[in-house]
């Protein structure tokens, strides 16, 4: 089968898109194609450029277009006219979108290609603390939602909460696909005599409060030491954290902000930790609702889990006993859960991970495109032949 993989950003690093291409190209021919696309073995990989930009006028003209409900004008911008190009160009018998934007382009491209979109996030409420996003975006996002995911052939998401929000508010049909993390064969590290090491690792911005998670340390024993892996393109509020780390250090903390490791190496760098740190607030819904990648990955990594009480996270620890879940989002609180564990409890947590990485790796999630993938294209074909039968 021929199929593309489309997204917005480097598809070889990306965790959904990578880890969709993994589980396809053993038996597919497949195609990847986003934002400074690097090199996958055994796959063609092509790129799109990148949005400029805007300047003062185009500034003004986005406003402009917003107002008067120009949907396509924010839809078919410069530089995504190059996939409406390539489509054009190329039959595919299936197209995998990782992208809410990008999906108008590709029903009105597909030709005789079936799509899957993966909607990752609940776009209409993705950055709702930010007024500016509600007044130029959110109901862009909403009229994407309501107007072409309807039209795709199938719909995968990340977890039950946005599974849920989907039915909820637009009637939209989708298959829960969890970011389960590819199998590395460690094991648990041994924990230190001097310390507890956490982890936490991810996207950095506004929305997501990092203030509050190095604000936990404030309120920990000294036994713990927290290390900050932050990607944050917003280089004026990483100096932000910066400044926040630097205090708490100069007061005898164990905190420090390190540079991200490759995606390939994340899972095996952490693995060095001993509790995977999950405390975001809830600040817009799609937050609140998620299933984060990192969830995966620190069970990888054979970490012990410590999250805030998000109703998903909260079933797998209480299912594996491999965490805790803290009373509340209050960053006192989440210490005071942390404070109260002993060093035995947290080993045996990481060895609780450790019993579960298969059942919770990507390997499962391949024999699960598989089934989708049979269903989307041999189903009709069945029933075709009951039906002359």
């Amino acid at each position: 089968m021929r199929i593309l993989v489309l997204c917005a950003a480097n598809p070889a690093v990306n965790p959904r898109p990578s880890r969709m291409i993994e589980n396809l190209k053993k038996s597919h021919k497949v195609t990847a194609m986003g934002l400074n696309s690097t090199p996958i073995d055994g796959v063609e990989v092509l790129s799109y450029s990148e949005y400029k930009k805007r300047n003062l006028w185009q500034e003004i003209g986005l406003y402009f277009n917003v107002f008067l409900k120009k949907w396509n004008k924010l839809i078919f911008t410069k530089n995504r006219l190059e996939i409406q190009v390539f489509l054009k160009k190329r039959d595919f018998d299936l197209i995998i979108c990782h992208d809410l934007v990008l999906l108008p382009i590709v029903l009105e491209n597909k030709q005789s290609a079936k799509v899957l979109f993966d909607a990752r996030e609940f776009y209409p409420k993705q950055y709702t603390n930010s007024l500016r996003w509600r007044i130029l975006f959110q109901k862009f996002n909403d009229y994407l939602c309501a107007n072409f995911m309807p039209k795709a052939d199938r719909v995968i998401t990340v977890g039950l909460g946005i599974k849920k929000a989907y039915k909820d508010f637009y009637n939209i049909e989708s298959e829960v696909f969890y970011s389960f993390s590819k199998f590395y064969d460690i094991s648990p590290s041994l924990m230190l005599a001097s310390e507890i090491r956490m982890i936490y690792h991810g996207y950095a911005n506004r929305a997501r409060e990092i203030e509050k998670t190095i604000a936990i340390m404030d309120y920990c024993s000294s036994d713990f030491s927290l290390d900050l892996m932050l990607i944050c393109p917003d280089k004026k509020y990483l100096r932000k954290l910066e400044k926040m780390v630097e205090v708490r250090k100069k007061q005898g903390k164990k905190i420090r902000i390190i540079p991200p490791v490759s995606f390939d190496n994340l899972i095996t760098f952490s693995n060095a930790y001993d509790i995977g740190l999950y405390a975001l607030p809830k600040s817009n819904l799609n937050l609140e609702l998620t299933m984060p990648n990192k969830f995966f990955e620190y069970i990888q990594s054979r970490l012990a889990l410590v999250t805030i009480p998000h109703k998903e996270m909260e079933w797998f620890i209480h299912r594996y006993q491999n965490g805790i879940v803290a009373k509340d989002y209050d960053s006192k609180s989440i210490a005071q859960s942390l404070n109260a564990l002993s060093k035995n409890q947290i080993m045996k947590m990481k060895i609780k991970s450790h019993s579960i990485v298969k059942a919770l790796s990507n390997e499962q999630n391949q024999q699960k495109i598989n089934t989708i993938l049979k269903d989307m294209f041999f189903r009709n074909i069945i029933t075709e032949k009951v039906e002359e039968e």
